[in-house]
């Protein structure tokens, strides 16, 4: 492949709308947008709510960082080196991003509480209104991408990024609403009002910003440290293995694990040790097929131990397994 080659793939696959990819790009273009924009007019119309939404979304910056990288890392496909694949890097994203937004949602509140009953001067509110509409109606494109791209990749770290942006178009109407109220105030001579409803608007934004941080956050932790599947998949796994119960002498336990948007599900069976290699990957295949249709993302494994023969006795073999086999 030749220069005008590479850099004409290099911009195809920049504007591919079907990669997975493309939707943490457009996130992080938004998100530098918002945050210049909502820093700048926030710092020199003196509103606190604009500055602190500014804020959030620089972190949010770095953040499509992270979720550019682990997108672009956890489509790899499981190699020699990880054998599991790449689905960590979304888990130690979205941790990181959690981190951040805690980090900075604690200097914000700092902030906040300093400056609470600071009068505001000169604040054009129109500029600042007519700007968190077009953030929100920004907000609410994104979250519509992001959520498509989720439903077709089925990528945490996607599904994570529509929610915050769901969440702080939600947000943004806070604000919309905090700043219609300030306009009303200062036209009536109540500055100092204003301003403290300016800072406590912001603090509660803060607060509510950080739902979904600490949500993906304890889930990611739990992830990066292979904590088992939540009951409801469990229960699942398990309906799967009584519906093949008849096919196995015995369930022996099952393990768990998710990395990313690939759920790894490793059952350990026992199973008749004359069975036949073929009649043991059609039980294998009868498993995995049902654990695909409820998780498509499913890595299933089949693990299994020949029996003790117990069954055999009196010269005869009377493995109840075999005989379902032949039923079937």
């Amino acid at each position: 492949m030749d220069y005008k080659q590479l850099k004409y793939s290099n911009f195809s696959n920049l504007i591919d709308l079907s990669s997975p990819v493309f939707a943490s790009r457009l996130s992080l273009i938004v998100c530098i947008f918002l945050a210049i924009v909502g820093v700048v007019l926030g710092s020199i119309q003196e509103s606190l709510a604009v500055l602190t939404n500014g804020l959030i979304a620089g972190t949010e910056i770095i953040n499509s960082i992270f979720f550019f990288a682990s997108v672009r890392n956890s489509i790899k496909v499981p190699d020699v080196f990880y054998n599991y694949g790449y689905g960590k890097y979304e888990s130690l994203a979205i941790l990181s991003s959690a981190l951040l937004l805690i980090l900075i949602s604690v200097y914000a509140v700092f902030n906040a509480l300093t400056e609470a009953f600071a009068p505001v001067h000169n604040v054009n509110y129109l500029v600042l209104i007519s700007f968190s509409s077009f953030s929100f109606l920004a907000m609410q494109g994104m979250f519509r991408i992001q959520k498509k791209a989720t439903v077709k990749h089925k990528m945490p770290v996607l599904e994570y990024d529509s929610e915050i942006w769901k969440f702080d178009s939600y947000v943004e109407l806070g604000v919309i609403l905090n700043l219609l109220i300030g306009l009303v105030l200062t036209k009536g001579s109540h500055q100092t009002i204003a301003s403290i409803i300016d800072s406590s608007t912001a603090i509660i934004l803060i607060g509510l910003a950080l739902k979904i941080p600490l949500k993906h956050g304890k889930n990611a932790l739990n992830q990066l440290l292979d904590r088992t599947l939540s009951e409801s998949i469990q229960y699942d796994i398990l309906a799967v293995i009584v519906e093949n119960i008849s096919k196995m002498c015995e369930y022996n336990g099952v393990h768990t694990r998710q990395a990313g948007k690939d759920i790894f599900i490793e059952i350990d069976v026992t199973m008749p040790y004359d069975l036949t290699l073929e009649e043991a990957f059609q039980t294998e295949q009868d498993i995995f097929v049902s654990l695909k249709e409820k998780y498509p993302t499913a890595v299933p494994r089949l693990y299994v131990t020949p029996c003790m023969r117990n069954c055999i006795y009196a010269g005869n073999n009377h493995c109840p397994v075999k005989k379902s086999l032949k039923k079937i």
